[in-house]
C-alpha cells in the first residue's frame, strides 16, 4: 500500500500552487526562444533561427514538472470532491436548508447519505430513514425487492456504517446507526 500524504488543512492550497508553479515553468520552457545565428547578406546581418532539440537535461526537467503538476490536479480533483456536500450550495436547493435545520444531527446525516446512495440502495436506504426501526419483512414488502436482494443490500450498508441490525425473534430490525 503506497504512502499518503497529508497536507492537512492546507493540502488544496498546497497542490493548487504546485500546479500553477509547474504550468508556468513548462510554459517559460517550450516559449524560449533557441539559439539565434546572424548571417551577412549583401552588407546586412539578417538573424537565421535554426532548428533546437531539446537536451536530455530538457526533456527530463519537463517529465519531473509534468509529474508534478499532474499529481497536484488529481490531489486537487480527489480531495475537493471528497470534501463537497451534495446540495450544500445555497442557490441550487434553498428549502432543503430549512428542512434540514429542524431534523436531529443523526437524521441530517442519513439524508445527506440517502443523497449519495444510487439505484436499489437509495431505495432500501430511504424506507429506512422514514421508517426508522423497521423490520427487514416489512422493507421487502414496501420496496418489493427479493429477500436475498435486501439482504445483500442491508450487508452493504451496514458495512459502510449507514445502519444496524438487530435480531428480533426470527427477523432483524433496521436502524439508523446513530
Amino acid at each position: 500500500m503506497a504512502p499518503r500524504v497529508n497536507f492537512g488543512k492546507n493540502g488544496i492550497l498546497i497542490s493548487a500552487i504546485v500546479l500553477i508553479i509547474s504550468v508556468l515553468l513548462i510554459i517559460d520552457r517550450l516559449l524560449a526562444t533557441g539559439p539565434v545565428q546572424l548571417i551577412l547578406a549583401d552588407g546586412k546581418a539578417v538573424p537565421v533561427e535554426s532548428a533546437s532539440l531539446f537536451s536530455i537535461n530538457e526533456v527530463l526537467f519537463f517529465i519531473i514538472t509534468a509529474w508534478l503538476g499532474g499529481m497536484s490536479f488529481f490531489y486537487i480533483i480527489l480531495f475537493s470532491k471528497e470534501n463537497q456536500i451534495p446540495g450544500s450550495n445555497d442557490d441550487e436547493i434553498p428549502e432543503l436548508k430549512e428542512d434540514i435545520a429542524l431534523i436531529p444531527e443523526s437524521k441530517n446525516t442519513a439524508m445527506l447519505a440517502a443523497t449519495i446512495l444510487e439505484g436499489d440502495e437509495k431505495i432500501l436506504f430511504r424506507n429506512i430513514l422514514d421508517n426508522d426501526g423497521i423490520l427487514q419483512k416489512e422493507l421487502i414488502m414496501k420496496t418489493g425487492f427479493s429477500e436475498p436482494k435486501v439482504s445483500r443490500l442491508l450487508d452493504k450498508a451496514e458495512r459502510r456504517g449507514l445502519i444496524v441490525r438487530h435480531r428480533e425473534g426470527m427477523g432483524n430490525r433496521i436502524f439508523l446507526k446513530k
